[in-house]
């Protein structure tokens, strides 16, 4: 973080020069655990959000431009980006809108039952809207991020191999990597191919969405910074291992039921998908040994997500 009276004059400094009022103070958020400090800033009648950007500082005006697109052509529950740094600005500063909520990350594990409902409706209907294949041209053929997949697949097995090397019973045998590999190489050429030809946002989490915490719903989409055309079915794979890995499993019919029933391209049992969830929950089970359960019934060939 930042001094944080060089953060309040660089920002008041941008305000000005944007036609918005200054702010007297900023606050921390409540959950600061991200790669880009984040704080609120106080005007005398309305609040800002204002993000030191700084990994890809160098595409602040891209962000600001594919955020508004997508505010203006939706009804997504995105900030207004207001501005951002500029060539007299020191810090890599985004300001946008203020929204409510708590952080998804917080909220999801609070969800039950009618509630836990609720949540995913609310986020299917998100993302449907955030896949539909009209919003592509927000972007241009140049932001696409064809070698994703590849570099998914070296990190995976990257990975992989280290943990047989450890040895212990709690890692995988030689046997499963090779039936890991096997797996994962059966299905990289299909990943040329868009299962849902859509935007994609590339690191998104539950840390890039706001929910309120009593009514259940989605009041924010975040973290703009990576934005290309790709696979929308890699976000969906996201969705289903972090309800996995909040033992919110039983909230993903209800999620995959909405999210079909509004998209334009449905979400289904495909080779690409089957490759994504192998490669992210390999990955996840460096930190979490639970998630090993999705390999093994990968490889027993059950057709996760998609049918559990």
């Amino acid at each position: 973080m930042p001094d944080r009276v060089l953060l309040l004059e660089d920002t008041n400094a941008l305000l000005v020069r944007n036609g918005l009022p200054p702010c007297h103070s900023v606050s921390a958020i409540s959950d600061p655990d991200t790669a880009n400090p984040v704080v609120i800033a106080h005007a005398r009648e309305r609040r800002f959000v204002v993000k030191v950007t700084e990994r890809h500082r160098d595409t602040l005006d891209r962000q600001r431009d594919v955020a508004n697109s997508l505010r203006a052509a939706t009804d997504l529950p995105i900030p207004k980006h207001f501005c951002c740094a500029d060539a007299e600005s020191k810090l890599p500063l985004m300001v946008m809108e203020w929204l409510p909520g708590d952080q998804l990350r917080s909220v999801l594990p609070n969800a039950k039952n009618g509630k836990l409902r609720q949540l995913c409706v609310s986020l299917a209907k998100c993302l449907s809207t955030f896949h539909d294949p009209r919003l592509i041209d927000i972007t241009d053929e140049s932001e696409t991020d064809s070698g994703f997949p590849l570099w998914l697949y070296v990190r995976t097995i990257t990975s992989l191999e280290k943990s047989a090397r450890r040895g212990s019973e709690k890692n995988f045998t030689e046997n499963q990597v090779a039936a890991i590999r096997h797996f994962l190489d059966a299905r990289l050429a299909n990943t040329a191919r868009s299962a849902i030809p859509s935007l994609l946002k590339v690191d998104t989490d539950l840390r890039d969405y706001l929910a309120d915490p009593i009514n259940f719903q989605i009041t924010g989409m975040l973290d703009w910074e990576r934005v290309t055309r790709g696979d929308g079915i890699y976000t969906l794979v996201l969705t289903f291992l972090r309800f996995w890995m909040n033992d919110r499993l039983e909230g993903w019919q209800t999620f995959l039921d909405t999210y079909n029933r509004f998209a334009s391209v449905r979400a289904e049992a495909c080779p690409q998908a089957e490759f994504y969830l192998m490669c992210r929950a390999l990955i996840a089970c460096e930190l979490n040994r639970d998630v090993k359960r999705i390999v093994d019934l990968l490889i027993e060939g059950n057709r996760l997500p998609f049918t559990t």
